[in-house]
């Protein structure tokens, strides 16, 4: 291996990759109660590129009106709207068990 070779990376499947599961996890709150881990899937997904963030970009970009727009926009937003429709799909299965019984 060459440790200067530097690997290309095509930016349009990340693209395409992010774009479907974003899609799936927008899907997931029509019916929550059967795509509770992928609502799930999408809080780890959004909290471990919080920290991404914070560790791989903060240090070169600084604060600034980007960083926090996409910081408090993008990731923080995401996040409480995700862990609100999972608490509610979890509440709802809860009581649709309980109707069942």
């Amino acid at each position: 291996m060459n440790p200067d070779y530097l690997a290309e990376s095509n930016t349009n499947v990340f693209g395409i990759f992010g774009m479907i599961l974003g899609f799936l996890i927008f899907m997931s709150a029509f019916y929550p109660i059967s795509w509770q881990y992928l609502i799930l899937a999408g809080i780890v997904g959004h909290l471990s590129l919080l920290v991404w963030i914070f560790i791989a970009f903060i240090p070169d970009l600084g604060w600034n009106k980007r960083t926090v727009f996409q910081i408090g926009f993008n990731q923080i937003i995401w996040v409480i709207l995700l862990v609100v429709v999972f608490l509610r799909s979890v509440k709802v299965k809860k009581y649709i068990q309980t109707l069942d019984s």
